[in-house]
């Protein structure tokens, strides 16, 4: 079955995404003005504090006005301090030096004063380069995290744990980039909006993923309530927020009435979040202990990856709160970039459990990463050592021009171990590494070929499958591997490795069907597909109880299709890496050209071994057809009848091994010796081959148990024959046939002609055609035939043969014809070496017919039969 559509979360994504970059966008540009225009940029003096128009975070230039914090804002240059936007608005148009007319109130009682601020540039000088490398890290760092959190949902579309990712990593983008910075009638509000469901969504996103993945936990289980009692009250506080920032950003006396509201409801929402934080490690920690396998590992990564990547971010957020300053601000930034650094643990390790297929052990990670750092820079380390090690020598070498012998060797076997050590060692070292800690940097070549070279050897399914299995257990360093190959309309399990190859048809034995979710999922990608059973949307979950089942049971994680010309010739199912990571890129694109190789191979063993059986079958069927020529020779005549003043022969070439034509002659019983009639035949089977030869040796068969019975009446004859041709032959099958008796006393020729093409009787120049006299045998229950008498006269010379006499062809497809043939025959007769016997005749007539065609190949079965009626004989 196909997987199902995940539309509506790809148009929410994309809703998502477009606010998300839009505020991005906004942040770019300010940043981008910040670092090429800062010193030409006014920065604010103070910023409204929770009663709306009173400061805080008053700046150095405040300051010297004498503004003091918790100061109420009047005006503005003389314009009403109504909002944020009405100060931003005076900023934007202002140049640094510039003043700033103010006029404040010191308590809600005292008297109102006016006082001139001197703006001062967003940068006093220009930013130096470690200045913005750390600018540049704060602005693309909340970019990045948004960008992984898109990725994710984007790969894990239908996973609700990839959705509570997006919503955590936002986070990062609202709590770095201030809105209200953000220069634009369309993006401000964007911007804003964004900012506020972000900082909102984090706490709650975060708190059900600890509650959720990778299952629920059992403290939610126990206390379902605890998360709603905690999330409720924090999406309507959201509310709130809405309220307090656009009322601040455009108009403080929309919300003066929720002033007196808004520090409790602050507070109340930052104990609220905490909570929630603090309920997604309660849920977490717990499922370490209880969950195995592979949900144990992500888990750790998890929990590692989140404790050292969020407590520096807390650390410094609590310091910020403490002193009621901006966040990072007065910490001096390498402390500051460190911070920021390692927060981008959480966001990779969130990705990381989501995502991949199979997660590697903490251990694994921290301890393959380390050695394979170590031993990657231990090469760094001797290259450059080397490198100083060749500087030095060579300065030494050319500062003294007097060189001995040796010292010109010296010199050259340093270069030499340089060279050798930087373009081969040091690579054959690197593929070492590569291979031993990460097991994936093979020679994909190398093995291509070897494996290629292999498989050329190999005309048999088992000892290539072995072969295949036995490299990829080595390279890939798998365990376990099992290889289902097609039979019929399933895919059963041919070769196993690492586990015990189950008995067919017992209760273990495994098959796929090829109409299975499986089979079907790989046949329409055409690539390995991850066997992921933690994935709603992964196409696993379509599959039947019985496949996941046996996927399993074989500790499935990879399936690899092994493609076939017409459709697939089998599966490869792959265990996990003894080094428990998942298949890389890398490994599926070695696993596919592999696959390939080995699919042809399959295809090209199962075609030897076809074409094995087939020549074996056409052996036995040459022997059997061998057989059956020499059965068919057997029921042509093998002695002539002895008749005085009659002389015969009669040959037939089949154009197959067996052919259809029949020809015959016998003596019929009689009670005197000298009443002996000589009976004669000739037939054309329809069509060719071992069918025509049995419905010959049938008709032969019933004329002889006939003939015998129903002498005189050979119309009765060849009625009965008839019927019994047709009921022992299919309806399209029927013969044309020549039968004749000759009465040597009365040298009378009795015959019927069923539908052949006449035979000739020679008489000097008189050529006579005995015409058909009924229809073909065998074609129609009850046909009627009548018969005819010809009187023979010595000398006479009867020719009866098939259409593949007549009609022989010549290269040029033109045919021999009758005439041809009665003319050749009439030439022969003057030729005496030709007419001595009937024999010689017939040969000379087979001649004349393979001078005409010349070689080509023969269409049709050839038959003649001839009958000579002696010089010397008598009418009685």
């Amino acid at each position: 079955m196909p997987q199902r559509s995940a539309r509506l979360q790809y148009f929410l994504l994309a809703v998502v995404a477009a606010l998300a970059l839009l505020h991005a966008y906004g942040a770019a540009i300010r940043d981008f003005n910040v670092f090429v225009h800062g010193q030409s940029i006014v920065r604010a003096p103070f910023e409204s504090g929770a009663r709306l128009a009173t400061t805080t975070n008053l700046r150095e230039e405040a300051l010297a006005a004498g503004i003091k914090p918790f100061d109420t804002i009047l005006t503005i240059n003389g314009q009403p301090y109504t909002s944020r936007s009405m100060l931003l608005g005076q900023i934007r148009r202002a140049s640094p030096g510039d003043p700033m007319t103010i006029t404040y109130r010191h308590g809600s009682d005292a008297a109102i004063e006016s006082t001139s601020i001197r703006l001062a540039a967003l940068q006093s000088q220009k930013l130096s380069p470690f200045q913005i490398s750390v600018n540049v890290i704060f602005a693309v760092l909340p970019f990045f995290c948004l960008l992984i959190g898109l990725w994710v949902v984007f790969a894990r579309p239908r996973n609700l744990n990839a959705w509570l990712i997006l919503g955590i990593l936002c986070y990062f983008d609202a709590l770095i980039i201030n809105p209200t910075l953000i220069v634009g009638p369309y993006l401000l509000p964007l911007a804003l909006t964004w900012n506020i469901v972000a900082q909102a969504a984090m706490p709650i996103c975060l708190m059900f993923f600890g509650v959720y993945f990778p299952d629920r936990s059992q403290t939610d289980i126990k206390f379902p309530w605890v998360k709603w009692v905690i999330a409720i009250p924090l999406i309507l506080l959201c509310s709130t927020d809405f309220i307090a920032n656009y009322g601040d950003m455009w108009s403080f006396a929309s919300i003066s009435w929720f002033v007196p509201y808004m520090y409790p409801v602050n507070v109340t929402e930052n104990v609220l979040s905490a909570i929630a934080i603090c309920w997604f490690f309660l849920n977490l920690g717990p499922k370490i202990g209880q969950a195995t396998g592979d949900a144990r590992r992500r888990l750790r990564v998890l929990l590692v990856g989140t404790s050292v990547g969020l407590t520096p971010l807390f650390l410094l957020l609590a310091v910020s709160i403490f002193r009621e300053s901006d966040v990072g601000q007065g910490i001096p930034e390498w402390v500051n970039i460190s911070v920021f650094l390692t927060l981008l643990m959480f966001p990779l390790s969130l990705a990381y459990v989501v995502v991949v297929q199979r997660a590697m052990d903490l251990r694994i990670i921290i301890r393959q990463g380390t050695r394979y750092a170590f031993a990657r820079e231990s090469l760094t380390v001797v290259r450059v050592g080397l490198a100083i090690w060749l500087a030095f020598s060579l300065n030494d070498f050319f500062r003294h021009p007097d060189h001995q012998r040796n010292d010109i060797i010296r010199i050259l076997c340093i270069i030499g171990v340089f060279f050798a050590f930087r373009f081969v060692v040091s690579k054959r070292l690197q593929q070492m590494i590569d291979q031993r800690f990460f097991r994936e940097a093979y020679s994909t070549e190398q093995l291509l070929s070897e494996l290629s070279d292999e498989a050329r050897n190999f005309t048999e399914v088992t000892p290539l499958l072995e072969t295949i299995t036995r490299r990829l257990s080595s390279t890939l360093h798998i365990d376990r591997i099992a290889v289902f190959l097609r039979s019929g309309d399933n895919y059963h399990l041919q070769l196993a490795t690492g586990m015990p190859m189950p008995a067919a048809g017992g209760p273990q034995f495994f098959s796929l069907p090829a109409a299975s979710t499986t089979i079907t999922t790989l046949s329409r990608a055409k690539a390995p597909a991850n066997v992921y059973r933690d994935d709603p949307s992964s196409w696993l979950i379509d599959a039947t109880d019985a496949e996941r089942n046996a996927l399993n049971d074989l500790s499935t994680e990879l399936l690899v299709p092994l493609p076939g010309r017409t459709r697939l010739a089998g599966v490869i199912a792959l265990g996990p890496k003894s080094s428990e990571e998942p298949y890389t890129k890398t490994d599926r694109q070695l696993l596919q050209t592999i696959a390939s190789q080995t699919g042809l191979a399959l295809e090209n063993a199962e075609l030897l071994q076809n074409l094995t059986t087939e020549v074996a079958q056409r052996e036995r069927i040459s022997r059997e057809i061998e057989i059956a020529r020499e059965v068919q020779e057997r029921l042509f005549p093998q002695t002539y009848p002895k008749l005085s003043g009659v002389d015969l022969a009669g040959f037939c070439r089949p154009a197959q091994v067996v052919g259809g034509d029949y020809y015959d002659f016998f003596l019929l019983p009689s009670d005197s010796t000298t009443d002996s009639r000589l009976a004669l035949a000739l037939g054309d089977i329809s069509g060719k081959g071992i069918s025509a030869a049995l419905l010959m040796a049938s008709l032969r068969a019933s004329l002889r148990s006939i003939a015998g019975l129903q002498q005189s009446d050979l119309a009765a004859l060849i009625s009965h024959v008839n019927k019994l041709v047709y009921e022992s032959s299919t309806a399209n099958r029927y013969a044309t046939f020549f039968y004749a008796e000759y009465d040597p006393i009365n040298h009378l020729l009795t015959y019927v002609n069923a539908g052949h093409n006449p035979p000739y009787v020679l008489r000097g120049t008189e050529t006579i055609a005995l015409e058909p006299t009924g229809t073909v045998v065998g074609l129609l229950p009850d046909a009627e035939y009548s018969q005819a008498t010809l009187q023979l006269h010595p000398g006479d010379v009867l020719l009866a043969f098939t259409d593949g006499i007549s009609e022989a062809m010549n290269h040029d497809e033109e045919e021999w014809g009758e005439d041809n043939m009665l003319a050749s025959a009439r030439q022969l007769l003057n030729r005496p070496e030709c007419t001595t016997t009937a024999d010689q005749l017939l040969t000379c007539i087979f001649d004349a017919a393979d001078k005409f065609t010349a070689g080509a190949p023969q269409h049709d079965d050839m038959t003649l039969l001839v009958c000579t009626i002696s010089r010397t004989a008598t009418n009685n």
